[in-house]
């Protein structure tokens, strides 16, 4: 039975108004990540008779969304269950416990896995200017293997632990009990902390790459002399996106999961250590926690605005968000062959440093959804992410 503060083994008020503020959250996230996935679906099947799709998966980085939204979704709901333990004062073992414990689980690996494989992607796309094959195969694959990998973990501890409370209390609601700590570990606070380590490790050095602070040329890295810093400007459906608000906005995605993230595993590495730890740390951090899914809402909303159906007023149909129109180089010049110096252009790569290359918008040709982000490279065919 969990440590309670009364002599009757009950949440006192204190406890459970902690828990009413998680599950609070948790709800917020539940509604936000349902209607995005709702106004989603909206999109993609055919609502006026004649119109064209609507919505596509015109990229990887959509089906890693999608994931993401479904597993905060199942993080949302397994939060949200705590409501049980607040009307009845305390934490009871038994098919509901179990459920809980499963979905947070679930939900937890879920979205740091989908967390990693965008981050993973994103960077190979923009940095190393992969070139991925239209078709979803690759995205089938590694989602393939993000659900098998968390349906045997979970499903191999269910049958493992038969009649053990493999998931149980935990003093303020269900998951892996405390006599499991190598589980807890390896089968999701690694996960969590590894996800958290790497968007930073990627998404820091991406964003020094738009911004221009170092060139990656094949498997060199260099910092760039003063003359050979790019500026980009992208031009879209959305106004003109220039690469520093780009690099910027990269800088959002580890933050985003560090403030969910961090605090959860410095209260957890203390609960470890047999420390103390204060009601009101961990109400903090898991209140952070729950709220990922609402938070993910929000980041991909405003720095990926092409993962979402927008209708066009004058047709009545949902277009692709972004579409190429001008690319401005400034400052040096590319070359249009990877892997060759950057500091060695043959004459036809160079740009004309002094004016602006447009292309018709007679000439324009949509792009696949989630196209909005572009490498500094020379004019080419484009990459999407």
């Amino acid at each position: 039975m969990a440590q309670m503060d009364d002599d009757s083994g009950r949440f006192t008020f204190g406890k459970r108004l902690g828990l009413v503020f998680i599950v609070q959250t948790a709800g917020l996230s539940a509604v936000a990540v349902f209607a995005l996935l709702a106004y989603i679906a909206y999109g993609a099947v055919k609502i006026v008779p004649g119109a064209s799709r609507k919505w596509r998966t015109g990229t990887h980085v959509h089906f890693y969304f999608l994931s993401l939204l479904l597993s905060d979704l199942i993080q949302a709901i397994g939060g949200m269950m705590d409501i049980r333990w607040i009307v009845k004062s305390n934490v009871e073992v038994g098919p509901f416990c179990t459920a809980q414990g499963a979905l947070k689980q679930i939900g937890d690996v879920g979205v740091a896995m989908a967390s990693m494989a965008i981050a993973f992607h994103t960077f190979s796309v923009l940095v190393f200017r992969w070139r991925p094959d239209a078709s979803p195969k690759i995205a089938f694959v590694v989602l393939g293997f993000i659900w098998a990998f968390i349906a045997l973990t979970v499903g191999l501890g269910l049958g493992t632990h038969k009649g053990e409370d493999y998931y149980g209390d935990t003093q303020y609601w269900c998951w892996i009990t405390s006599d499991y700590p190598v589980q807890r570990i390896a089968l999701e606070y690694f996960w969590l902390w590894f996800t958290a380590l790497l968007n930073i490790a990627l998404y820091v050095p991406l964003a020094l790459v738009l911004k221009g602070y170092i060139i990656i040329d094949g498997m060199k890295v260099r910092v760039p002399r003063g003359e050979e810093r790019t500026h980009l400007k992208i031009t879209s459906s959305n106004g003109m996106k220039d690469a520093g608000r780009l690099a910027l906005e990269m800088l959002f995605y580890p933050a985003v999961y560090t403030i969910t993230v961090l605090p959860i595993a410095v209260v957890r590495w203390r609960a470890f250590a047999a420390d103390t730890v204060p009601f009101a740390a961990t109400v903090v951090a898991d209140v952070l926690f729950a709220s990922s899914g609402l938070l993910n809402v929000i980041l991909f909303a405003l720095t990926r605005p092409a993962l979402l159906p927008e209708r066009d007023r004058r047709s009545g149909t949902f277009l692709d968000s972004t579409v190429l129109s001008e690319v401005v180089a400034t400052s040096r010049p590319f070359s249009s062959t990877h892997g060759r110096s950057m500091s060695d252009p043959r004459p036809e790569d160079w740009s004309d440093l002094r004016r602006t290359q447009s292309i018709p918008r007679e000439d324009l040709k949509p792009l696949p959804l989630g196209s909005e982000i572009l490498p500094p490279v020379a004019p080419m065919s484009p990459l999407t992410v």
